[in-house]
């Protein structure tokens, strides 16, 4: 009774926050943050949209350009590309954090190792330096920029708040997904997205504020802006069953190209690092040879939207495509080296559908399959080297679908999705987004040491069933303060005993909340525990 007193003078906004810390969800918080979700996702889907639309229309304005190209206009142009070029550099300096996809450094936030992103700068550095390397040609996507717009934008909204910490990184991860929403305008997509790359995991105070802002910015972006699907086709005829194993060898190709676009990836990273030349140098360098490229073909340069559709319906000889295959790979990795504000996202996809193309074109040679089933293919080769690039199944599969509005092609996507992703776990190759992650982390020296919560659901497969708390040995500073239990909060006791379903509620120092998340979200913990014993 006297707890109960005591809650009741509790001032309101601090009881909430005292709540969202201890993750007791309530209903009046679950609606603060189904409120909240709104807000960050309208204005994730204003910077979302409008990124996308300054980037499209740069693109027009720049084949306008190229098919009128005089020598005077030419030089132009290269000055311009050096002014641009030097602008993007500075805005780096300015904004360190800004550079690349975004991703990382939302899944940074996540997990602690990355706290001072500076939104105001990032947002401001990560929309200029996109929109003028996408006038450029730069073989970048917008969706991990916007990714990384909308994580900045919920921060923002964050602070205005005084959100606690935990309360952040849900508004970030919302807003993160309200900006692929607006990218590819699938907002189904763009909350899987935080499910599976950004937390690789899900529970309910994740899920409404996510869901809420996705479908707010993509009523901003259909409704206010006009923006539809970015890949502009419906695949209308599927693919008979027994063309299945045809579809094995689409998902072996696509899970070996998604494992070569990765390695290209990190070893332009490296590459670019060793150069003896400054900031300034290698952003200029690559704004040049971008432009060169561009004098020759058009064909490679930009995002590629509306190249996925001419591979999905066209035809082409099949060393045309294989060179697609290499040089959009080539490209992509040279210009993601230097370090510019732009993602890898939509190249992946335009590689997936080049590839099928390709693979089309292999099969069609052989009798294997008809002209008829094109595009299924190429539907399925771009789930494919997006599951094997950055192993994520599910968004794999739901993203295609869902820009193509495709959805009875599942069967055919999924298995190819899912071949494309074992191949890449026998080759035993990373999620991309993670290996860039530890490219950019700090020193555990340099994170700071205070403590934090996450909420983590216990499946089934988990080796940590059926254990008792007291056998179990936990990462350092990791400490398990409830179990909920078919709606029931338990308090932790040496004996208790893990259930399949509990959900746990971790505090742990921020530098070690990665470490902390591993270990309750991975299936194989009796080898993290067998290495602490060895040790």
């Amino acid at each position: 009774m006297l707890l109960q007193e005591q809650k009741g003078r509790m001032p309101f906004f601090k009881r909430l926050r005292q709540n969202s810390q201890m993750n007791e969800i309530d209903s009046t918080l679950i609606i603060r943050m189904s409120v909240i979700g709104v807000l960050v996702g309208a204005v994730a889907g204003f910077f979302g949209a409008t990124f996308r639309y300054w980037i499209m229309a740069g693109e027009d304005y720049r084949h306008i350009i190229m098919n009128q190209l005089t020598p005077l206009t030419l030089g132009i142009w290269l000055v311009a590309m050096v002014v641009f070029g030097w602008a993007c550099a500075r805005l780096l300096k300015w904004a360190p954090l800004s550079g690349g996809s975004g991703i990382p450094q939302i899944e940074g936030e996540m997990l602690g190792v990355m706290n001072d992103t500076k939104p105001h700068r990032t947002l401001i550095s990560k929309y200029i330096g996109g929109v003028l390397n996408g006038i450029c040609g730069f073989s970048v996507g917008r969706e991990g920029p916007s990714v990384q717009l909308g994580g900045a934008a919920g921060k923002i909204i964050s602070y205005l708040l005084h959100s606690p910490r935990q309360e952040q990184r849900l508004l970030m991860s919302a807003g993160a997904a309200a900006g692929l929403t607006a990218a590819f305008s699938a907002p189904v997509s763009g909350a899987i997205f935080a499910f599976e790359e950004v937390h690789k995991s899900f529970y309910p105070l994740l899920v409404i504020p996510t869901f809420t802002a996705t479908i707010a910015s993509n009523f901003v972006t259909s409704t206010i802006f006009g923006l539809q699907p970015s890949l502009g086709f419906t695949v209308v005829d599927g693919l008979p069953l027994h063309y299945f194993y045809q579809l094995i060898g689409v998902g072996l190709i696509s899970g070996v190209v998604g494992v070569a676009f990765n390695k290209s990836i990190l070893l332009f990273k490296r590459l670019f690092s060793y150069l003896p030349m400054g900031l300034n140098g290698k952003i200029i360098m690559t704004f040049l040879v971008v432009t060169l490229i561009g004098l020759d073909s058009q064909l490679l340069l930009g995002g590629g939207n509306s190249l996925v559709g001419e591979l999905a319906y066209g035809h082409y000889a099949l060393w045309i495509l294989l060179g697609i295959v290499v040089g959009k790979i080539l490209l992509t990795a040279f210009c993601f080296g230097s370090g510019i504000q732009g993602g890898i996202f939509l190249p992946m996809l335009v590689i997936g559908a080049s590839v099928g193309a390709f693979t089309h074109g292999l099969f069609h040679e052989f009798g294997l399959v008809t002209n008829v089933y094109q595009a299924n293919i190429v539907i399925c080769a771009m789930s494919g080297v997006l599951a094997a690039a950055m192993r994520t199944p599910l968004l794999a599969i739901m993203l295609v679908l869902e820009m193509t509005n495709s959805f009875f092609s599942i069967y055919q996507v999924g298995t190819v999705a899912i071949v494309a992703y074992l191949v890449a776990d026998l080759m035993k190759e990373p999620p991309v987004y993670d290996s860039l992650l530890g490219l950019m982390i700090k020193p555990r020296s340099e994170i700071e040491m205070e403590q934090t919560f996450f909420q983590c659901h216990l499946p089934v497969v988990s080796p940590l069933v059926g254990k008792a708390l007291q056998d179990i040995v936990m990462p350092k500073s990791a400490s398990l303060v409830s179990i909920s239990r078919q709606g029931q909060h338990i308090v932790p006791q040496s004996q208790t005993v893990l259930e399949a379903g509990d959900d746990l509620y971790v505090t742990c120092q921020t530098g070690q909340l990665k470490e902390a998340k591993e270990f309750f979200q991975k299936e194989s913990v009796r080898e993290h525990e067998e290495e602490k014993d060895k040790s």
